[in-house]
């Protein structure tokens, strides 16, 4: 016989996410600065116009 195993979300995980709902806005923001300061210093040694 084959036994099923029933694997359920536990509340800790939906807890953990509500709980800081500015992290996810603090990590978007940190990649999109990060993105910017990579493009101004790559501007000054990559030729070429890039706007």
């Amino acid at each position: 016989m084959t036994k099923v195993a029933r694997i359920s979300e536990p509340a800790v995980i939906s807890a953990r996410t509500e709980s800081h709902p500015l992290a996810t806005v603090a990590l978007f923001s940190a990649i999109g600065l990060l993105i910017s300061l990579s493009v101004l210093l790559l501007d000054k040694y990559v030729p070429g116009e890039w706007f």
